[in-house]
Formats: C-alpha cells, structure tokens, sequence
C-alpha cells in the first residue's frame, strides 16, 4: 500500500474505520513497529495512535535514500524514534531535528526530557537525534530552524493552545519540501464513536491556515494526524 492508494480512498462512508484498524494491524504483523509501540505504551513515552506508526510507514517509504526529518514538540522522542527506525528498516539515512523546550511547557509532567530521548533511542540502538531545546515561537529558535530547511518532512506537534499553532503554522510548514503532518487537528471531520478527532483551538488554527495557503494539499488524515503533501512546482511560471 502507497500514500496514493490510501489518498484514493480517503472520503468513502467507512474510511475512518476503514484506515485506522488496517493500519494498526499492519503495526502488530510488524515485529519492529510493534515492539516500540509497545515499550512505548508500557512506559508511557508518547501518545497518538498505533495506527500512526503505518502512516510514518508510508511516508518514509516516500522518501530518498538520506532524508531529514523536523519535529515540532518532541516529548519523550517517541516519534523521532520511530521514524529513525523505518529509515533503519528501509535501509535509508535520516537526521532528525526536533524543536522542544525539555521541560513542562504546555502541560507536560516534571522528567528530565534529555534523558529521556537518550532512553529511547538506545533501548532500540538507534542514534540520537539533533534537539533544538526552546520554544518554537521563539524568533532565535525560528531562525535556527530555517537555517537548517529545507526538511523532507516537517511534523507539528508543538504547543496546543491558539496562538502558538498558529505562529507555528505559519512558520514551520514552508520548511517542508515533500510531506508535512500535523497533530491533534481532525474536529471538523467526523468520527467513529470513542475516536479521539484533537483538539479545538488545534484545528481551528490549521484550518485557518489551509485556507490562506496554496503550497500544500491535504491527502487524507489518520485519526487525529492530517498528512498534507507539497505542491508540485507550477513548471508554466
């Protein structure tokens, strides 16, 4: 299954049932996927869904043979984990960037983060990603991040309150030059009951931002993940 197969889908009566239960099925015939996921729920490294671990799937069977990835708010690393571990598993080369503040910004409980994302990476043998530790709506963080684009891929899952997705989609999308995911954003899509669609300030901020912009389309979500792919650049300019 591609990206294109699973786009192709996206809007039938029965999708969102349909995308989430066959994914997380491909993530337990997985031995690799679904022994971090689950040392992940063990240990409570992360959250989302386990269907999410087949989206990253997809998208890193996307990519090159060395590809960068971006994280916005990395929590205890369980998604820069991952990806590092599909890149592994394909046989491709990834450096993962994450912008996070190591500490309890927006809600988090007190842990030594650093140490933390140390854990995950070498319980898996895995090398440790770049982490640019600060806020992501802070000017200096957002310069280093420019800096270093264009990413391959870009993920959001930053701050969850208003105005810090909106200031962070209005600066980190435009460093994505193939795939960007954002979390937490699917209330206006609906749901199987006891689905989890995100959070409201989330999602107002993401569709404010889709409908201003014209450099990404959205292919289709997973539960609460929204995967939007680059434009193709328009070659009659």
């Amino acid at each position: 299954m591609t990206i294109d197969e699973v786009s192709y889908n996206y809007g039938f009566r029965d999708y969102q049932s349909w995308v989430n239960e066959l994914f997380t099925k491909n993530v337990d015939f997985t031995p690799e996927l679904k022994e971090l996921r689950d040392w992940v729920e063990k240990n409570v490294f992360g959250f989302g869904e386990r269907s999410f671990y087949w989206l990253w799937k997809l998208i890193v069977d996307e990519m090159p043979a060395n590809f960068t990835f971006l994280e916005i708010g990395v929590f205890r690393g369980q998604t820069l984990a991952l990806v590092k571990l599909l890149a592994k598993l394909a046989g491709k080369e990834c450096i993962c960037y994450g912008i996070t503040p190591l500490d309890t910004t927006d809600g988090h409980w007190e842990s030594n983060y650093a140490s933390d994302i140390k854990l995950i990476h070498d319980t898996f043998k895995l090398p440790q990603p770049k982490i640019i530790v600060g806020l992501s709506t802070d000017l200096t963080i957002i310069d280093e991040a420019k800096y270093l684009s264009p990413m391959d891929i870009v993920y959001i899952d930053g701050g969850h309150s208003y105005d810090v997705v909106k200031s962070d989609m209005s600066n980190y999308p435009q460093l994505s030059s193939k795939f960007l995911v954002v979390d937490d954003c699917c209330n206006d899509i609906l749901m199987p009951w006891g689905y989890f669609a995100g959070i409201s300030s989330v999602t107002k901020a993401v569709n404010e931002w889709e409908s201003e912009q014209k450099d990404f389309k959205l292919l289709f979500n997973v539960v609460h993940n929204k995967l939007y792919k680059r434009n193709a650049p328009d070659t009659n300019i």
